[in-house]
């Protein structure tokens, strides 16, 4: 049996669009069971990277503007996705962070896609759950229940975690890409995030490990376009600052591809399998869409909160990652510090 990913329901029991995607506090974000009989809280942010770089008490900024302390960033589940699916992924991926950069890469692709994508969807399901202006309770939420249901073939994915969806080796979901990174003196440096609401995008840095991904384009900016700047970024041992720029390029990117991935899904006895159609179909539009500097400017300006006039000239853009002759470019300063030359190259 199989299916297009706009109905509503997966043929059999396994998985249900309106029935296993938990829009509330009182159903595991995961596997969507009813918690009357009991609940765990999930850390979003996993609780050996809140140890290793020191973020117990530190504060991450919501969309409404305000800040959160990275300790109640936690999401309801139950005892199994928690102790038992949950657990097994942090612990491999805690792992390979801990050893670095070579470890992280060598993880199994599904591992790394289920850990990131926990992250990403994570936020977003904290967010269902906070008032987005508390001086009004009748406001609404921050994220509403509508919103967080265009992410629900996102949320199917996640199933893989326990062993319910698969999909085939050649088909992974994402286009990821690891770095090595610098480490600043202070721990609480030595870790940054960046993502994109409308997007599936990720971005994290940890210690010496920079992990930059788009979540569900079916790996096509790995696979179908070479970006000078990444390639640079390869050679580099990424200072902060660099990270940001990757990040924000990666992020650029995300927005320019055109099209949305069609699936057919397969139910079997104890899984779901997921077939991606190709992604060029009978268009012969290329899958990106063609990079405006101005607009990667902007988004460049927005991640490293620096000001739009300081990277752009209208022609050119500040990078960090080349210099004058396109070669990769090393950071002269230290890790704790920031500074912006103005070396301006055209984005391509």
């Amino acid at each position: 049996m199989s299916q297009t990913d706009d109905q509503n329901e997966i043929p059999g029991f396994l998985y249900q669009w309106d029935r296993d995607q938990a829009l509330t506090q009182d159903r595991c974000f995961l596997c969507g069971a009813d918690l009357a009989g009991g609940r765990t809280d999930e850390h979003v942010f996993p609780q050996w990277l809140l140890r290793r770089c020191d973020l117990w008490n530190e504060k991450i900024t919501l969309l409404n503007g305000t800040l959160m302390p990275y300790k109640q960033m936690k999401i309801p589940c139950c005892s199994t996705c928690n102790n038992e699916h949950l657990s097994r992924i942090e612990q491999a991926v805690g792992d390979a962070f801990a050893e670095g950069p070579e470890a992280v890469a060598a993880l199994d692709a599904t591992t790394l896609f289920l850990w990131m994508g926990k992250i990403y969807y994570g936020l977003m399901f904290r967010e269902l759950s906070l008032l987005a202006d508390r001086r009004d309770p009748q406001g609404g939420s921050i994220v509403s229940p509508e919103f967080l249901t265009t992410f629900r073939m996102h949320h199917l994915l996640l199933q893989a975690a326990r062993g319910a969806v698969r999909w085939q080796k050649d088909q992974h979901p994402a286009s990821v890409f690891v770095f090595q990174a610098q480490e600043p003196t202070d721990p609480r440096h030595c870790f940054d995030y960046v993502d994109i609401i409308n997007f599936p995008f990720f971005a994290i840095r940890v210690g010496a490990t920079a992990v930059v991904a788009v979540l569900q384009d079916w790996g096509a900016l790995a696979q179908a376009v070479t970006v000078p700047a990444f390639e640079a970024a390869r050679q580099l041992v990424l200072h902060p600052q660099q990270f940001h720029e990757v990040a924000a390029l990666a992020a650029y990117m995300t927005t320019l591809f055109n099209r949305v991935p069609k699936h057919l899904l397969y139910a079997g006895e104890n899984h779901v399998d997921v077939m991606t159609l190709p992604l060029q179909g009978m268009s012969t539009k290329f899958v990106f869409d063609p990079f405006d500097v101005g607009d990667y400017a902007q988004v460049l300006s927005h991640v490293t909160g620096q000001p739009l006039e300081e990277l752009y000239d209208g022609r050119n853009i500040v990078t960090l990652l080349r210099d004058g002759d396109n070669q990769p470019w090393a950071v002269p300063w230290p890790a704790d510090e920031r500074q912006y030359p103005d070396i301006r190259l055209m984005q391509r």
